[in-house]
């Protein structure tokens, strides 16, 4: 009986913190129409434009349904995040939330041979829905650091 009140406590203690966490989501303005079947190949995040915004470049091809008929095809797409866009720091890119909030989203980081790589943070995944074909990319970023999820 103790262990299930304390149960209660612990949980009702945690409420106010996972309340408190915001989801954003993310949309991409850029749309694209790819195969309808198939899959995606590559995937690497840049730094675009004179804002210094994040951007996505995904690759699809055909695969599996390739065959002697049907040859393997490749299509290439740079999917652009104009709202998350580099710090101040010129390390984190930023998501601006309407309060005024900066919620942190991806890392740039010096790479093999010096060449820059961005890396997307625990708090945000990328989501890619394909319906027949046409791509509309969505970034779902949490405001809350993963190390402070993970304890709850």
């Amino acid at each position: 009986m103790k262990s299930i009140l304390r149960l209660l406590a612990l949980g009702a203690l945690a409420l106010p913190a996972i309340a408190s966490a915001h989801l954003y989501v993310i949309p991409s303005p850029t749309h694209e129409q790819t195969f309808t079947y198939g899959s995606e190949q590559h995937q690497a995040w840049v730094t675009r434009g004179q804002d210094r915004h994040l951007a996505v470049v995904t690759e699809f091809t055909n695969d599996p349904y390739v065959d002697r008929f049907e040859p393997r095809q490749y299509d290439d797409f740079t999917f652009d995040f104009p709202n998350i866009q580099l710090g101040a720091d010129r390390r984190t890119f930023f998501y601006h939330a309407a309060g005024g909030r900066a919620v942190a989203v991806a890392e740039r980081y010096s790479g093999f041979l010096g060449l820059d790589e961005v890396r997307l943070l625990e708090n945000a995944v990328l989501i890619i829905k394909k319906p027949h074909g046409y791509l509309t990319l969505n970034l779902l970023v949490n405001d809350r650091p993963a190390a402070s999820t993970a304890s709850l």
